[in-house]
């Protein structure tokens, strides 16, 4: 994975989009403790990043210049996604108000700020040949979306389909990842051009999705994070091997289920598991488990 040079997070201080950050908890990393948009006559006038700094594509052709492309598949990581950055931009609550008081100045923003994450991937696609560009947003909860489908479709949609374009028309990879129970957002998601999904399998039907959308998508993570921090070895185990089932055709992409601190241990548990159970072998040219 390769990293653009903006600033999406900082310990203390303002990000490149002017929120200010400040870290409480070294585990899970630093919050955001003041939105600077206030008012929607703000939207028009309020100063994005400029994707177009030489630092911000250099930070990515400094990290690529470090990788073996004949052996390594190349991600590049476009930061936060629509959602979040206008809710941290605005602060959550002003957000879920505009969703209802003043839309088109929503959607104005959610515009502006797709603006500068579509340039970003057309430089990660143009000067560092990436294979796969990863966005990040997380709309769920633990058991329904943050905001309602049609208001997601009304909101959302249309930008998040301008970021996949962007990559699906240089033959680059979608990955898209969100925490909480998304499901229901998942056909529209593959209607737009999503090839990789990173979602919580213990907050979304998997194997519903597999025999719906299965040839189409693959899906990233399965091992819970919740367990992988707190759980047993035996229950890391159990997860993986669950994984290895549903992935007997092919379309899971073993990992943690969200990016956190764990303990080695049960890495490693995971990944024996997987590296025992998970091979796939080819007999006559068809791919069986």
């Amino acid at each position: 994975m390769i990293h653009h040079g903006l600033i999406e997070r900082c310990d203390f201080g303002l990000d490149s989009w002017g929120v200010r950050w400040e870290l409480k908890d070294r585990r899970s990393d630093s919050f955001p403790v003041d939105h600077p948009l206030k008012s929607p006559d703000m939207v028009d006038d309020y100063p994005m990043p400029s994707p177009y700094d030489p630092h911000v594509i250099g930070r990515a052709i400094e990290e690529a210049s470090r990788v073996d492309r004949g052996r390594t598949v190349l991600l590049g990581d476009n930061g936060w996604g629509l959602f979040e950055r206008a809710w941290l931009l605005l602060g959550m609550t002003r957000f879920f108000i505009w969703s209802f008081r003043h839309q088109d100045a929503l959607k104005r923003l959610i515009e502006r700020i797709a603006e500068v994450k579509i340039a970003v991937t057309e430089g990660l696609i143009e000067k560092v040949n990436i294979d796969v560009v990863c966005y990040g947003d997380d709309w769920g909860m633990e058991d329904r979306l943050l905001i309602s489908p049609e208001k997601w479709r009304a909101l959302i949609k249309p930008y998040q389909a301008k970021l996949y374009r962007v990559a699906k028309r240089n033959s680059v990879l979608v990955y898209q990842h969100s925490d909480g129970r998304v499901e229901d957002l998942v056909p529209d998601l593959v209607e737009i051009g999503v090839d990789i999904l990173n979602i919580q399998r213990e907050c979304n039907d998997w194997l519903k999705i597999i025999a719906r959308f299965g040839r189409k998508i693959s899906l990233w993570g399965g091992v819970s994070a919740r367990t992988l921090d707190i759980g047993s070895p035996e229950e890391v185990v159990r997860e993986t091997e669950e994984c290895c089932h549903l992935g007997k055709s092919g379309g899971i992409i073993l990992a943690p289920g969200h990016t956190l601190k764990y303990h080695p241990e049960k890495t490693e548990v995971m990944r024996r598991t997987w590296l025992e159970k998970g091979f796939y072998r080819q007999v006559n040219k068809e791919i069986v488990a």
